[in-house]
């Protein structure tokens, strides 16, 4: 008797979860102000991307009634801690760290391109919160907080290592902790035990499962199976898988349960498995969008009668879910504001909004928000004259550009379209000094003055161009950068305006592409090609884009 009973509850969960799975999709409709490119729709809905910028290789978990999320943030400061109530509307809380003490090639920009913390995992364990990453030429390291908000510990070396990738953690029922991980390159997963206190690598690990560019293992345990959720086939063609044991060695079973499909959503793979205490689960996961980075999906999801994941909507019939572009939002009670990351800043504040990172260890004696009260202070240092390598091996050669240049303060693009403008205040220029407003990535375009034999230019630089405008006379001058989305291609271009009405477009257009894993950035920058000095001061940064904007904006 109580075997059916316990079976009949069993089925009448799983049978609460699909129909919970299937009332999640929502048919293309239009919200009462109209269609919204990404996000929250304001009706009930959200249109994929949920958040469309470059938090790649995302790990989300719940926690009560809260979520929270981390990204990876490469060769730039550091890795962000995002919050939402709701797993559709978000925002930045902290970062986990402002330096890479771990090796000195953190100190200055060109060196260290696609290095630095690579895709982390976040877990909730024994009342804390755990945060491991690997850097390709350094090792594996984690840091913990008891309040995701912070403050995190510094960093711990767990093992000094090279080539490893994509850590996850996990303790089992009996208390045994574990460590799963890949290599560079990418694959197979490797599985390793781990003490307690998930500080130390007890053995030299063992493959548990093999595949094409096998990578980003999640694991979770449920009805007596340790089950494997992980990407194949690479960021541009892949899908995902998930594997199953009732060994946590093996041998698991594979099943293809994400794909491209008939979609035009390529390489929906590596993201969270979350579970709400109501039935419903998602499968947050990154589609890669050329110079936009990996930008953030969620899809419906739901355990399959049989015991394996079941993920977005089987349009083709081939038994493999594809993505879903406009989905009902998460049955979660309460009201929940629609809110999305920081972006724009007055610089009234006496610490740097979350929303920045820098593209090195951060130089605190040559930049201020109290210099000038209400100002962003940078001070031009000089160029790092020296070319880098990037994670493999791939060179960085060096030319007189903002690659090299330090000081150099930078935020994600957002949206498929946006605009940012800044007003720049000339305070203590001297020659040789380049400052201003940039689309920065390995191809980058920027807006500035330049100084030259004591006379003030507008300036607009590319890669292999520099094109400069009027002299100017005054003391302050506006900039704008702006990504644009005109017949299938992402383009770039800069404007400056000498009187904040008239703004003019000044240097070519340029295609916003995948260069580095990181996507195409907004930067303020103030260098020195010949020499340390020079000082600007940046009054505000607005920035507006294609999606939902904060209620409270």
């Amino acid at each position: 008797m109580f075997y059916i009973i316990y079976n009949l509850k069993r089925s009448s969960l799983l049978l609460a979860g699909l129909l919970i799975y299937f009332s999640a999709f929502a048919q293309e409709s239009t919200p009462p102000n109209g269609p919204l490119a990404w996000g929250d729709q304001g009706d009930g809905t959200f249109r994929n991307p949920v958040l469309f910028a470059d938090y790649n290789n995302p790990d989300v978990i719940r926690v009560g009634d809260d979520f929270y999320m981390v990204a990876a943030s490469h060769h730039f400061m550091g890795n962000p801690i995002l919050h939402s109530r709701d797993m559709i509307n978000w925002r930045i809380i902290a970062r986990l760290w402002r330096e890479l003490p771990i090796d000195s090639i953190y100190d200055q920009p060109g060196q260290a391109y696609q290095k630095g913390s690579w895709a982390p995992a976040l877990v909730h364990h024994d009342g804390k919160f755990w945060v491991y990453f690997c850097t390709p030429s350094e090792g594996l390291y984690l840091t913990t907080a008891e309040n995701p908000s912070g403050p995190w510990s510094p960093l711990i070396e767990v093992k000094r290592v090279v080539r490893w990738e994509d850590p996850y953690p996990f303790w089992d029922d009996d208390g045994q902790a574990y460590l799963l991980r890949s290599e560079q390159g990418a694959g197979p997963v490797i599985l390793h035990k781990m003490s307690t206190d998930g500080q130390k690598i007890l053995d030299g690990g063992k493959v548990i499962a093999y595949g094409p560019v096998l990578e980003g293992p999640k694991m979770l345990k449920r009805n007596g199976y340790y089950y494997i959720f992980a990407p194949e086939g690479g960021i541009e063609h892949g899908y995902q898988v998930v594997m199953r044991s009732k060994n946590i060695y093996g041998p698991y079973e594979k099943k293809v349960v994400l794909e491209r499909g008939s979609t035009d959503i390529n390489g929906p793979h590596q993201g969270a498995w979350v579970e709400l205490e109501n039935g419903e689960v998602w499968f947050y996961h990154f589609q890669q969008i050329n110079g936009y980075g990996r930008v953030l999906w969620l899809e419906p999801a739901a355990w399959g009668d049989d015991g394996w994941p079941v993920m977005g909507k089987d349009y083709d019939g081939n038994g493999i879910g594809e993505p879903v572009k406009v989905v009902n939002k998460p049955t979660i009670a309460g009201e929940h504001p629609i809110t999305v990351p920081a972006s724009s800043d007055e610089f009234n504040q006496d610490t740097l909004g979350l929303q920045w990172l820098w593209n090195h260890n951060p130089d605190d004696a040559h930049w201020s928000l109290n210099e000038r009260s209400g100002f962003l202070r940078l001070k031009a240092l000089p160029l790092v004259e020296k070319a880098g390598r990037t994670h493999n091996l791939d060179s960085v050669p060096y030319d007189s550009s903002i690659i090299f240049a330090k000081n150099t303060l930078v935020q994600l693009v957002m949206g498929r379209e946006s605009q940012t403008t800044t007003e720049m205040h000339l305070t203590d220029l001297q020659d040789s000094q380049y400052a201003g407003l940039s689309l920065f990535n390995k191809r980058y375009a920027s807006i500035g003055v330049i100084q030259e034999d004591g006379r003030t230019r507008l300036c607009a630089e590319r890669n292999d161009t520099k094109q400069t405008g009027p002299v100017v006379n005054q003391e302050q001058v506006w900039l704008r950068a702006t990504v644009e989305f005109t017949e299938g291609e992402a383009i770039g271009r800069t404007y400056y305006s000498l009187d904040q009405e008239n703004f003019t477009e000044l240097g070519e257009s340029i295609p916003i592409v995948r260069a580095w894993f990181e996507g195409t950035k907004y930067a303020l920058f103030n260098y020195n090609s010949e020499d340390q000095g020079g000082t600007v001061d940046f009054n505000w940064f607005r920035y507006t884009h294609d999606g939902p904007q904060n209620e409270n904006d």
